[in-house]
Order: C-alpha cells, then sequence, then structure tokens
C-alpha cells in the first residue's frame, strides 16, 4: 500500500528532512499525490494497495516567491 511506499522513501531517499515530505506517516499539505493520473484521496489514500504498472506521482503545489 502507499502507506509502506512512504515508508520506503523516507527510509531510503529522504537522506536529510524528511520532515518537508511527510507528516506523520502521510504527506505534508501542499503535496498533490497522484496514482494513474488520479488524485490519490479517490483512490484511499493510505490504503490505496499498489499494482505492478501503478504510476505514483508527487508534486509539489508550495514555491518560494
Amino acid at each position: 500500500d502507499i502507506r509502506n511506499l512512504l515508508k520506503w522513501i523516507k527510509q531510503n531517499l529522504l537522506k536529510e528532512r524528511p520532515e518537508l515530505f511527510l507528516q506523520g506517516e502521510s504527506v505534508r499539505p501542499g503535496i498533490l499525490v497522484l496514482i494513474n493520473e488520479a488524485d490519490w484521496e479517490l483512490m484511499g489514500e493510505l490504503d490505496y494497495k499498489l499494482q505492478d504498472q501503478d504510476n505514483v506521482l508527487f508534486i509539489s503545489t508550495l514555491h518560494g516567491g
């Protein structure tokens, strides 16, 4: 599920400041998560069961001015 993917990302990819991406066991507000081009909120969020060909995209909607 997505929950396990986020744990893996934190342990293997986020070497510095994981709090910029994660809040608790989910993504921070302001990060859009798309699963196969659909908002993850429509897919069950953390409980969505990943399939082999799923495409998961994380997009930050926050930026500096």
